[in-house]
């Protein structure tokens, strides 16, 4: 064999020893990839159980001996299984003695820093989460052992304004962007903190005149962001997030809609997810409002009245404009907004069936507004609700019939919701019943003022 032979065939051995190596090199990439995705699922999975397991261990463990031995300083007779424990028992073990526990125990720390995460709370006194965060800052910790990817020491996310501090940081980025990194943290929508972080979120950006479309356009259409909105059974959402998470986001979510600053079509699909048959939150055109919906309120007061009061106005004058074609009337009761708590629009058959047919060519809020319509199956005649603190006021489509008004309290389908098939079952003996003779905006005011209710045009606002 000659040399030029010789070193062809040495270069052709190289060749297949490179690419040798090189199928090496990725077949152990890709077996690091797949493990590392095998141990990040077993954390996700152990961080989805902790919940669960800390609430089975409670029921079957002494929590007042640990408590005692805490206090006593006796870490030498608490079993593994009672250390695994502490760091969910933060309550009621305090500052002081998880101090104590963690310089003998630091590889509990990581279980802390999670479970603080877990149980971050609003309604935490401040200075108590400044105390624990700066307990926690105060140790090494090993990031790795709680996959931190936040951009922010662990004290700073632990503190009074840590989600606040965090969607600063992720400002600039798409809502679905900072979900998705909010995950990669082991912050999922069953985290009540996540939910905090994107109220803050949207917040921030509306005080930044920045803009929220697109945060509130995933909030409603998306199944992972209607997490933190109001759903039902049938509608597709991946998980239900924390109720505090989520009294955050729908509160954070009425103040950008009453901002201004959204189309007109995300406007509607917001207050359609709003009023969604949610069995926590609830209709809020309620007289009583849930205690989600209270909660809302105590956040932003003005917000949620202006919401309240656009969804009534959008069914009178749908109503009035739609199926009674009376402008006296819809102007006579949009005198009466802000003292009206809870509208309902029952259309005939007929009226229901032509508005069904033009549903694209009626305008956004007027969609909304049919959606929310119950259709009558007999008759022809229209009725419509409004509902105020003591009084429910029933008013008719066809010129000549009266309108009628209950007393909260008294036996009547109207207030029971029966089965409503006839205008004429809202009809009942016992009922004030007031007559549209001319002048009758007069004599109606008088009498409405004689039972309490006075004119309200105070959150009264135009549709855009």
């Amino acid at each position: 064999m000659g040399l030029d032979d010789w070193l062809d065939e040495m270069g052709e051995r190289q060749k297949v020893v490179l690419a040798g190596l090189g199928t090496f090199q990725q077949q152990v990439e890709e077996g690091m990839q797949q493990l590392f995705l095998r141990v990040e699922t077993a954390q996700q999975r152990a961080d989805d159980r902790e919940p669960d397991r800390l609430a089975r261990m409670r029921q079957t463990l002494d929590v007042a001996a640990v408590l005692k031995k805490l206090h006593a300083r006796d870490f030498a007779s608490l079993t593994r299984r009672e250390r695994r424990a502490v760091p969910g028992l933060w309550r009621e073990v305090g500052p002081k003695d998880m101090a104590w526990f963690l310089t003998l125990s630091p590889d509990s720390l990581p279980r802390l820093v999670r479970q603080r995460l877990r149980d971050w709370s609003s309604s935490e006194d401040a200075a108590s989460q400044r105390e624990w965060a700066k307990l926690v800052g105060q140790r090494p910790l090993e990031k790795s052992a709680v996959r931190w990817a936040l951009p922010m020491s662990v004290e700073e996310a632990l503190g009074p304004d840590g989600p606040g501090t965090l969607a600063k940081h992720w400002l600039a980025h798409p809502l679905v962007d900072v979900v998705e990194m909010l995950k990669n943290s082991g912050l999922k929508p069953g985290n009540s903190y996540a939910g905090h972080v994107i109220a803050r979120y949207l917040l921030r950006r509306l005080q930044s005149r920045q803009d929220v479309a697109e945060g509130l356009k995933f909030l409603v259409d998306e199944p992972l962001g209607r997490s933190w909105m109001p759903h039902n059974n049938t509608d597709d959402v991946a998980v239900s997030a924390p109720l505090e998470a989520r009294v955050a986001v729908v509160a954070a979510t009425l103040a950008c809609w009453g901002n201004g600053q959204v189309a007109s079509d995300v406007r509607g699909r917001i207050e359609e997810r709003l009023i969604a048959r949610d069995s926590v939150f609830g209709d809020p055109r309620l007289t009583t409002l849930s205690k989600a919906w209270q909660a809302v309120r105590v956040l932003g007061e003005a917000a949620f009245d202006e919401f309240l009061a656009a969804l009534i106005q959008q069914d009178l004058e749908f109503f009035f404009e739609r199926a009674m074609h009376e402008q006296d009337r819809r102007k006579f009761w949009l005198n009466y907004l802000g003292a009206i708590r809870r509208t309902t629009c029952w259309l005939d058959s007929v009226t229901y069936d032509v508005l069904h047919s033009k549903f694209a060519t009626l305008p956004v809020e007027q969609q909304a507004a049919f959606r929310r319509a119950k259709r009558l199956p007999q008759g022809d005649v229209s009725a419509f609700e409004l509902s105020f603190e003591r009084y429910v006021v029933v008013e008719f489509s066809r010129t000549g019939n009266a309108t009628y008004i209950y007393e909260h309290g008294e036996s009547t389908q109207v207030l029971k919701r029966a089965v409503v098939e006839h205008a004429s079952h809202f009809k009942h003996r016992g009922a004030t019943r007031l007559i549209h003779t001319p002048g009758w905006q007069l004599r109606f005011e008088q009498a409405l003022l004689d039972l309490g209710i006075a004119k309200d045009r105070r959150v009264k606002r135009n549709m855009r």
